[in-house]
């Protein structure tokens, strides 16, 4: 009795610490499983973040080249002294001024060339007197806010648009005329600029503006396609506008649904709204509900100068499908090794525990019904993964089989049980398999095509060792995860990282014109370098990176200053220096193999410690960054720029050389000769062919 009584206290025992143990490994599992899930939507965050940022670039251009046009035909000298003249005089019905003449022209031109008027107008200008229809035109207004002159085609105007002419002159400043759908279902905009008086006629009032322009242009044809989804990172994609009106958020662009621009209006508090975290948040990402009920992941950005917020937001069930689908995986094999071993400490305790051979039986016994509990419990489990699992013996054998492996088979595990690996697979494929097996354990092979009953796939193999359940000796559990679709879509994650890549260049490009492809070359440039020097291919790669990247930062530069044409102030070379600062803070929250940042932020230091923004010198520079900086400064010299002319090839190299003795690593400087000399190519690099 008493030794009943010790027996059941060890069984309570050992029972509860791998109770303990299996509680404690589920939640090392489910930890890091949360953590892999995080890192999975911050990575989306960025994603979307630079699809955010570059169109809310292009509709921020767009609007300020609205104003900038007419502010351009408002500085007009002569529309201004004729408006003057215009605003001092009465004219009958009868007689038309002769200043109305020029004005009638001058608008209709400025419209032409500016959008403002459609190209299927044949009429001549009319009258302001007299109707007019249409969705875009230019209308001259006098300083009480009656229309000079119109473009044909200048939709008519509403009370609202006179009021914001005449706040236009008494403030001085620009205005917008915001977002409304006319009755034909167009979305229309509206640009007002003032007009200054001429020095000497302002009048007895001394009004400093004599009248307004107001351009009004469809929103349907010329704004909205910048926010069209243009293949991006997947198939439901959508960048809308929103802005809030009173207690509502008001869809202001269409929509994936079919809505009309404004018409689409939700509650401001509606909960889990994505338009309205929008509004409130501008610049935070989320995974929230869109105007579909739909879950989103989402991010937003402020538009300056008008009252709107763009939304970039995915279906979050599509974007987390890959993600969701390893963990899955992941969580299949970390459950399977834990009921494996389990399983085997449970059987190797219950085996090494029997005192007498009649407590042996009845534990034999028992430990028999528990494999048959838990033969149906691991069919149970792995008949519902889609993963193809199978155990072999050391004999490669097949002991088990779950029913993914089976279907893709195409035999039933009873004429599974016992055959070999090649009598399943065939010679090659078993021979493919035995390079997995022999790897170390918990080790996930590197993808390779593998042919199961005559279809051909892409598959990660995994072995575990584990002791074999039907006798002595070892068995391996093996796990076959298709991987097709997943390096597919790795491949078109690569194309877009570069697309995004190609995207910030042209920004550069766009900001800066004297530097167009200068980016590109360089990579080319400085590449050539690197393998001139035998630099090894995360290196040669992580300069490629660097040397497109590097001057993305000179979008937050003046552009006046970039495009200056005399010697700069000690103010704007201060600002210049600025850019690797900019261009380091845009990229910290990328992830790069490789010193792509360091190169980056030591592109301007010189051999001597002159350089900037850390003084550093010699070897202290990296490799790569004293690379970059001769192919940035080779490039730079045989293109043209605002303050002067491209150099030849010759002469740019002669001054690096001469440059070398402090400026520049005499051996990158070699290297690049070294290509000079022998390699025709650099010719068609510098001059971007």
């Amino acid at each position: 009795m008493k030794l009943h009584t010790t027996t059941r206290k060890s069984v309570l025992l050992g029972l509860g610490l791998l109770l303990a143990l299996m509680l404690g490994a589920l939640w090392l599992i489910f930890t890091y499983l949360n953590l892999e899930h995080e890192r999975d939507l911050a990575d989306w965050r960025i994603r979307l973040g630079l699809i955010a940022d570059n169109r809310t670039a292009d509709v921020e251009q767009w609007l300020a080249r609205q104003y900038a046009d007419q502010q351009e035909l408002a500085n007009n000298a002569s529309l201004q002294l004729y408006l003057s003249q215009l605003n001092a005089q009465t004219a009958t019905q009868d007689v038309e001024p002769a200043q109305l003449g020029y004005l009638r022209n001058l608008i209709n031109a400025a419209a032409e060339r500016t959008g403002y008027l459609s190209s299927s107008t044949a009429e001549p200008l009319i009258r302001a007197n007299l109707p007019s229809t249409g969705t875009r035109g230019l209308a001259l207004l006098d300083h009480d806010g009656k229309v000079v002159v119109a473009t044909p085609g200048m939709p008519v105007l509403e009370p609202d648009d006179r009021a914001l002419a005449l706040q236009v002159i008494d403030s001085g400043q620009p205005g917008l005329r915001d977002l409304r759908v006319n009755a034909a279902g167009q979305a229309l905009i509206g640009f007002a600029v003032p007009i200054a008086a001429v020095q000497g006629m302002q009048g007895e009032t001394d009004q400093q503006f004599v009248g307004a322009l107001l351009g009004i242009k469809s929103a349907t044809t010329d704004l909205f396609p910048l926010l069209a989804n243009r293949g991006g990172l997947t198939a439901h994609d959508e960048t809308i506008l929103v802005r809030k009106q009173d207690d509502m958020v008001v869809y202001l662009s269409p929509l994936a649904d079919g809505s009309a621009p404004t018409k689409r209006r939700l509650a401001f508090n509606t909960p889990d709204l994505a338009s309205a975290f929008a509004l409130r948040s501008p610049g935070e990402f989320a995974q929230l509900l869109d105007y579909r009920n739909v879950q989103v992941l989402m991010t937003s950005r402020a538009l300056t100068g008008v009252p709107w917020t763009l939304v970039q937001k995915t279906d979050a069930r599509e974007a987390l499908k890959e993600s969701k689908d390893h963990r899955r995986f992941l969580l299949s094999v970390f459950l399977l090794t834990l009921f494996f071993i389990g399983a085997t400490l449970i059987a190797a305790w219950r085996h090494g525990s029997s005192v007498r051979a009649q407590a042996m039986a009845e534990r034999l016994q028992e430990k028999t019904r528990m494999l048959e509990g838990q033969a149906r419990l691991l069919h149970g489990v792995t008949d519902t993964l889609s993963d193809h699992l199978f155990l072999i013996d050391e004999g490669q054998r097949i002991l088990f089989a779950n029913r993914a492996f089976e279907a893709a088979i195409g035999a039933p595990q009873a004429d599974l049980i016992g055959k070999t690996l090649t009598s399943v697979f065939g010679p090659d494929t078993a021979q493919r398999l035995a390079g997995c097996i022999d790897i170390p354990s918990n080790q996930i092979t590197q993808a390779q095509h593998i042919m199961i009953n005559g279809r051909e796939g892409l598959f990660e193999c995994l072995a575990l060792p584990l002791p074999n359940p039907a006798g002595s000796g070892h068995a391996t559990l093996v796990v076959l995860h298709d991987v097709t679709a997943l390096h597919e879509s790795e491949r078109k994650r690569a194309s877009l990282l570069h697309q995004l890549i190609a995207a910030l260049m042209r920004a550069v490009d766009k900001h800066d014109p004297y530097s167009a492809n200068h980016s590109s070359r360089t990579a080319e440039i400085a590449t050539a370098i690197g393998r001139e020097l035998n630099l090894s291919a995360t290196d040669l790669q992580a300069l490629d990176l660097a040397a497109n990247l590097a001057n993305v930062g000179k979008i937050f530069i003046p552009k006046e200053v970039l495009t200056k044409s005399g010697a700069l102030s000690d103010t704007e070379q201060e600002s210049l220096k600025q850019h690797v600062q900019y261009s380091l803070d845009i990229l910290s929250s990328l992830e790069f193999e490789g010193p792509v940042l360091d190169t980056i932020g030591q592109k301007q230091e010189l051999m001597d410690g002159s350089g900037y923004p850390h003084g550093l010198q010699g070897t202290d520079i990296l490799l790569t960054a004293r690379i970059l900086a001769v192919a940035n400064a080779f490039v730079a010299l045989v293109s043209p720029r605002a303050y002067r002319d491209a150099v030849s090839i010759t002469q740019a190299l002669d001054q690096l050389l001469a440059e070398s003795k402090d400026k520049y690593d005499r051996h990158v400087v070699a290297a690049l000769f070294h290509i000079a000399e022998n390699r025709s190519e650099l010719s068609d690099i510098t001059s971007g062919t």
